[in-house]
């Protein structure tokens, strides 16, 4: 391999699993592969958004009986999935590195 080809291939930047035979080098690259952390904010994004969207429609209780206790949790849980997706919008919008 020549310098140039090394050198393109050392600035090259991995974003999705390799596809190939599970055995060899693809099998040893599967391995090593981690999600690039931007990838991985916006999952986390993504999920926050659709786990408030649906505790705002509202939820049904399994009964009547423990109704505050059930709300409480409820209100606790929707709190703190709007605080998170606050937290991963604002880490999102610093150009973080984890090299």
């Amino acid at each position: 391999m020549n310098s140039q080809t090394q050198r393109l291939v050392a600035g090259a930047e991995l974003v999705s699993p390799l596809t190939g035979p599970s055995y060899g080098a693809y099998s040893v690259a599967k391995r090593r592969w981690q999600k690039p952390i931007p990838a991985i904010i916006a999952d986390g994004i993504a999920n926050s958004r659709a786990v408030a969207a649906r505790l705002e429609r509202g939820m049904y209780m399994p009964d009547e009986e423990n109704k505050a206790h059930y709300k409480a949790v409820f209100n606790t849980l929707l709190d703190r999935t709007r605080e998170q997706l606050k937290a991963l919008e604002a880490f999102a919008a610093i150009a973080w590195s984890d090299q």
